[in-house]
């Protein structure tokens, strides 16, 4: 029987819990929620921390939002990529950092995130879309909940990857009955324990599960398809080997053609950057 998806939940907040306790990430979160902050305080306050700046420019320049030159400041990436990104950028920062990604259960993740983050960026300047960028940060962290599974749950997450091996099906469905919950779940806690908005948290918590009467629908279309297209390009690994099939009102929703997808396949195929921070 799956545990209470009420004591994972508070097992997931105290792991979130540590992903900030740097003083510094917290004067920086609170900045970012401010009102008031202007992007010049933002910046001079993340640039404290040597090391934090370092690791969000890294990831800036990693090619997942295909910024045209490179940003060498966190002031010039305030400008061009907005509050939302730089605050998601951040605290992502922190938590993959946080984690240890050479961990065998979290092999081949963030070169399928990555590919995810491409493919939404590529998709949502093909709708037109004004800040591209805020899709390709959801699509990075579309699967950030299996980063905390892996840790919170190594045990579970292990009786998880054997019932995907056994059956062949997709991970979400194997989390779903050992577990109770899934990584998309447990991504969505993460989001709103960090505050962040429905625009980036929706798409990260309805991925796998695409109903076009929620709010940000197209957004979490966009990231529905992004992680069928780093799938179908074997773009890392996302702790399966399915590509599961695109829901026909998310196809329906973006109305885009198959020339646009093999564009954005094209695209991975020029290849995604590969390694964490």
């Amino acid at each position: 029987m799956p545990p209470d998806s009420r004591i994972l939940r508070a097992r997931v907040e105290r792991l979130t819990d540590i992903a900030t306790v740097p003083r510094s990430l917290q004067r920086i979160t609170a900045l970012l929620s401010s009102p008031t902050a202007s992007a010049q305080e933002v910046a001079d306050e993340i640039a404290k921390d040597q090391a934090l700046a370092a690791k969000v420019l890294k990831l800036m320049n990693s090619g997942f939002c295909a910024i045209q030159s490179p940003i060498s400041t966190i002031s010039r990436a305030m400008v061009l990529l907005g509050f939302d990104v730089v605050r998601s950028l951040v605290l992502s920062a922190s938590m993959f950092d946080l984690f240890d990604q050479t961990n065998e259960l979290l092999e081949g993740l963030w070169e399928h995130s990555m590919g995810a983050a491409k493919a939404a960026n590529g998709l949502a300047q093909r709708l037109g879309a004004a800040n591209p960028e805020q899709y390709a940060v959801a699509g990075l962290l579309h699967d950030i909940g299996k980063v905390v599974i892996a840790q919170a749950f190594p045990a579970e997450l292990r009786k998880v990857r054997a019932v995907v091996a056994a059956r062949g099906g997709l991970q979400v469905d194997a989390e779903r009955e050992v577990l109770g919950v899934t990584h998309a779940d447990v991504g969505q806690w993460l989001m709103q324990r960090w505050a962040l908005p429905p625009k980036l948290v929706n798409p990260i918590a309805y991925h796998h599960s695409f109903d076009a009467g929620r709010e940000y629908a197209d957004r979490t279309a966009v990231v529905h398809l992004a992680d069928i297209l780093s799938r179908a390009k074997g773009c890392g690994n996302p702790g399966d080997h399915l590509i599961p099939a695109i829901n026909r009102e998310a196809w329906a929703l973006v109305n885009l053609t198959m020339h646009d997808l093999r564009g954005v396949l094209s695209e991975l195929d020029a290849g995604v950057v590969a390694g964490g921070f």
